[in-house]
């Protein structure tokens, strides 16, 4: 059997030749270790603890229901079950709708998805970073940021993109690369699986459910199609190597060279340092220049944005070419009252930070050959900034924004005083870390955990039935630092720190790795263990090595309370699973399994 990371690196490497097609794909579903790193890339997602239709979740997942689906595979008669459909409220008020696929279902996607992977990933467009490995928001806003010179935007809006992906379509551009119709046929099945919602079943003639682990990809790889035609727009449409200098900027330019000869001269540089002033206040090319034009693109998921360095006639050129492209290449509709065509100079709203020109102007001292030179910066950088709104809304939960007045939570007082602590510090850390390449950051930071800070030490203030002033002064350990201290059993002592200070921060530079033509065989490994504990085959509670193994999943580890036996065990391993017999599983979830069950297990199996 053909090691899966291998087999995948081989994939690989064959998708950056343009003129291969895969044909034969479909027996790599019968590779038992491709399911099985499948099925260890998804073990620890608490997602995959809420169940589908048939009621089942990715508890008691085992070698045993892996080799049915194989055989199922094998033997033509696997079926996906429909999704389950629930509502989620998205941050406009309405509700998105998500797709629960069955556990069985959901490994099956998995190992297609590490298979489309594998093809896809290394001939994806650079401008796209949704659902990619090393590529996320930030790495967008990275891109973003680098628009250097941008006069107008045309914000991309597809209307309901996920619902109305076309199967054909898609399955089409799969047929590029793919002539395995089998393998077609799987993806074709999950398309029109359909999803049951209020007890009745409904037929998918489009989209692809939004939850499930396949469709991600599959909307990359649609999209995918998007992406290469603006790279081919964008050739055609860039002008020009540099801008035309401004004549006045020239002349100015001419009377310094001038001032400078005479100053050298005579000794005086009055006037030469009153040109320089002049020349750093001026702006050097004709932002204007006709013969001058660039056009920048980027897309995360379905959102996407274009920056134009040309005239508004350009923009508006853009938006009815997108218009007819998406409507006739791949059965979409692009958004009219949302795609947007916006001046640089106005904000705009981009994967929830506001973008908008900056105000100031840069100098910039630097040493050549020819001595100390000083320039100045382009006068259109951009500026990434965190939303009003979206701060009002964030501080709303730990008092009043407008007094900036932190008041105490009553769902936390339950909480132990390290529990509550932690779940301020999660929240915080999430959302400033998200926006950290804002450049108003520091600032609005400031006032963020001024109203946090005060909020935590009122709701300890609450549970210790104390005074806000007496809590500070007890966990006071330095300016704006505060933390909640823990002997251990060994007498050792922690200290547990709360984010209360902008110097707490983590602002480090985004990275990612490039697209290699030489795979990365490291992209597709897993560093869980889980797989390989699986394939033993043995009881991780008795010894057994009888009969079927199933894994236990639980959704968090701070769910267990520690009172038995079994969570005691995955407490101190700080695991999610545990890999089970039958009848071991069977009675930890009735209730008894015990260290009884241990030492039983372990004496039958001496006795075999």
């Amino acid at each position: 059997m053909q090691n899966p990371n291998v087999l995948l690196t081989i994939l690989s490497h064959m998708a950056q030749k343009p003129e291969v097609r895969f044909d034969k794909l479909f027996q790599k579903l019968y590779n038992t270790e491709l399911w099985l790193l499948a099925y260890q890339s998804i073990a620890s997602k608490p997602g995959n603890m809420t169940a589908g239709v048939d009621g089942k979740t990715i508890d008691g997942t085992g070698l045993e229901m892996i080799e049915k689906l194989i055989a199922e595979l094998k033997a033509s008669t696997y079926k996906p079950t429909p999704v389950r459909r629930i509502y989620i409220p998205k941050a406009n008020g309405k509700l998105r709708p998500i797709g629960i696929p069955s556990s069985r279902d959901k490994l099956l996607q998995t190992v297609v998805k590490l298979i489309l992977e594998a093809i896809y990933e290394p001939t994806f467009s650079e401008a796209s970073h949704g659902f990619r490995p090393d590529r996320s928001c930030h790495t967008a806003l990275v891109k973003v940021k680098k628009m250097v010179g941008v006069r107008w935007w045309v914000e991309g809006d597809i209307k309901g993109f996920f619902d109305n992906l076309d199967h054909d379509t898609l399955l089409r551009i799969l047929g590029k690369r793919i002539t395995d119709k089998r393998f077609l046929h799987i993806i074709e099945q999950f398309l029109k699986a359909g999803y049951i919602e209020d007890w009745q079943f409904n037929q998918t003639y489009s989209g692809t459910p939004q939850g499930g682990n396949l469709s991600p990809l599959l909307s990359n790889v649609y999209l995918n199609e998007l992406d290469q035609t603006m790279a081919t727009k964008i050739a055609e449409f860039n002008r020009g190597n540099v801008r035309q200098k401004r004549a006045a900027y020239t002349a100015v330019h001419t009377q310094k060279t001038r001032a400078k000869k005479e100053a050298q001269q005579t000794g005086d540089w009055t006037r030469y340092k009153a040109l320089q002033k002049k020349l750093l206040s001026m702006e050097a090319a004709d932002p204007q220049d006709p013969e001058f034009r660039r056009m920048y693109y980027v897309r995360f998921a379905d959102d996407f944005l274009v920056g134009i360095i040309g005239s508004k006639a350009d923009a508006v050129a853009l938006k009815v070419w997108l218009a007819e492209y998406l409507q006739s290449d791949l059965q979409l509709e692009l958004s009219t009252e949302k795609t947007l065509i916006t001046n640089v100079k106005e904000r705009i709203r981009f994967l929830g930070y506001d973008i908008k020109k900056w105000a100031g102007k840069r100098k910039l001292r630097y040493a050549t050959t020819q001595g100390v030179v000083t320039k100045r910066t382009c006068t259109r950088h951009l500026a990434l900034l965190m939303p009003r709104d979206k701060v009002q809304t964030f501080v709303q939960a730990y008092g009043n924004p407008n007094g900036w007045k932190g008041t105490h939570r009553t769902n936390l007082l339950h909480l132990s005083e390290l529990e509550i602590l932690m779940t301020y510090n999660a929240e915080i850390r999430g959302f400033l870390g998200y926006y950290s390449l804002a450049d108003n950051l520091t600032t609005v930071a400031a006032k963020i955990l001024w109203i946090t800070t005060t909020s935590f030490l009122r709701t300890l203030a609450a549970k210790r039935q104390s005074t806000l002033m007496k809590v500070a002064k007890s966990l006071k350990k330095g300016p704006a630092q505060y933390a909640s201290v823990h002997r251990k059993a060994d007498g050792t002592t922690r200290y547990y720190y709360l984010v209360a200070s902008t110097k707490q921060l983590n602002r480090e530079a985004v990275t990612y790795g490039q697209v290699d033509r030489k795979p990365d065989a490291w992209r597709f490994r897993v560093t869980t263990e889980l797989g390989q504990r699986l394939s033993a085959h043995q009881c991780e509670w008795c010894g057994t090595q009888e009969g079927p193994i199933e894994v236990h999943h639980i959704r968090r580890l701070k769910d267990l309370k520690g009172k038995e036996e079994w969570k005691i065990h995955m407490i101190a391993r700080r695991r999610k699973t545990m890999v089970l017999c039958k009848q071991c599983h069977v009675d930890l979830h009735a209730g008894r399994l015990s260290e009884v069950n241990k030492v039983k297990g372990r004496l039958e199996s001496r006795m075999r």
